[in-house]
């Protein structure tokens, strides 16, 4: 069985760089000065490991709390000097939003309530004041990986939520029977009017208004799911 990593590379595909990984990682936070980057695990892992893209090396890993795993996704604030990471509190089954300190080694200060469960990519939108997040509605656990524990009561939902204080800024209760219940990727526009969605599942793509969270526009895409700005 070959060992998960993570690889650096140049944009002719040449590697430059790779570091094995104590598991399955999922997605890559990269910092606003380039300069670092976080992998972190899928869920239910609980490791992130931070790359130096300078020196091309593994500068430091970090985990969530004992009764916390990560889901896979986070990003930097636009300063750079807080790492927010998309979190499982198992325990209650209740969606999270790590808030860790870069400056002081990647130490968590404290988190924000997703405003549903298993919250799956966040991302900060372009007024840099709020987070998007994509909470599938799946409940997990560490002691039963990869397994779905609620999908009869499984209730997906986009939420925004104030980057300084965690207040729900929309927690809107929606059940995507379109994209049947399973959301595979957001992105945000690069001015931050519009967010995008996708469901593989259903095969459908939704365009939201990223200030009302109201569908803009509604394509039909069979398997669709990776999405980004242009």
């Amino acid at each position: 069985m070959k060992a998960a990593a993570t690889v650096l590379s140049d944009a002719a595909a040449n590697i430059l760089f790779m570091e094995t990984l104590e598991g399955r990682g999922h997605d890559i936070a990269v910092h606003p000065d380039c300069r670092m980057a976080v992998v972190f695990a899928r869920r239910s892992g609980r490791f992130a490991v931070v790359i130096d893209l300078q020196d091309q090396r593994r500068a430091r890993a970090f985990a969530p709390p004992s009764d916390r795993h990560f889901y896979g996704h986070g990003f930097f604030s636009n300063d750079g000097r807080l790492l927010f990471a998309t979190e499982n509190d198992f325990d209650v089954e209740r969606g999270c939003i790590g808030i860790y300190d870069v400056t002081h080694g990647f130490t968590r200060i404290g988190e924000f309530d997703s405003g549903g469960i298993g919250p799956h990519e966040a991302l900060l939108l372009g007024d840099k004041k709020a987070i998007a997040v994509a909470n599938g509605g799946i409940a997990t656990h560490p002691d039963y990986p990869r397994q779905k524990l609620n999908l009869a009561e499984m209730r997906p939902s986009i939420t925004l939520i104030d980057i300084e204080s965690g207040d729900l800024i929309e927690a809107p209760d929606r059940l995507y029977q379109g994209m049947n219940h399973y959301i595979g990727s957001v992105a945000v526009s690069r001015d931050g009017t519009q967010i995008a969605t996708t469901g593989p599942r259903g095969g459908m793509a939704v365009v939201w208004d990223g200030a009302t969270l109201r569908p803009v526009q509604l394509r039909q895409i069979a398997d669709v799911c990776g999405v980004a700005p242009s």
